[in-house]
């Protein structure tokens, strides 16, 4: 009977470790870059010749979650063929409630963490944010509040097409 015990017991210490080290490490691994408006522009910069999507939004933004499904579907339909979207989140605590949210919604295209010079420097006023870039890097758009995926699309789509000329 002491050996069962000993058994369980060692089982029992087995199966908790292992549980320990899993949970410890499920988003202890999805460290967030924070990104300052230098940096910024020179992500934007070494991606000239691209259409640009910026996305300022925040988790707790529900105009924001409600947009950001039409971005996964847009970059997964235009990446290849000329389209970036760069997120930036504005989270308080970003470092540990954006990492399990972009996982949550399996995001597909870059998110970074404001450094906290970014928001001013585009006057930022509300969230969502989205900015437009054309592929010479100029901005040509800014739309405040939600912007639906047929909305977006149908801007990316013109730009796109120039981008072919």
């Amino acid at each position: 009977m002491n050996k069962k015990i000993a058994g369980y017991l060692c089982f029992t210490f087995l199966f908790a470790t292992i549980l320990m080290a899993v949970s410890k490490t499920s988003y202890a691994e999805d460290t967030m870059k924070e990104i300052k408006l230098a940096e910024l522009h020179t992500l934007l910069e070494n991606n000239k010749g691209k259409v640009i999507v910026l996305n300022l939004w925040a988790t707790w933004c529900a105009p924001c979650r409600k947009e950001i499904p039409g971005f996964i579907s847009l970059y997964k339909k235009y990446k290849d063929k000329g389209l970036e979207i760069i997120g930036i989140a504005f989270d308080e605590n970003g470092s540990k409630v954006v990492p399990p949210f972009i996982k949550k919604l399996n995001i597909n295209y870059p998110i970074y963490l404001s450094g906290g010079d970014i928001g001013p420097a585009y006057n930022l006023e509300a969230y969502p944010t989205t900015i437009i870039y054309n592929k010479d890097g100029c901005m040509i758009n800014q739309h405040t509040g939600y912007v639906s995926e047929q909305e977006l699309e149908d801007e990316l789509g013109t730009l796109l097409k120039d981008r072919q000329k």
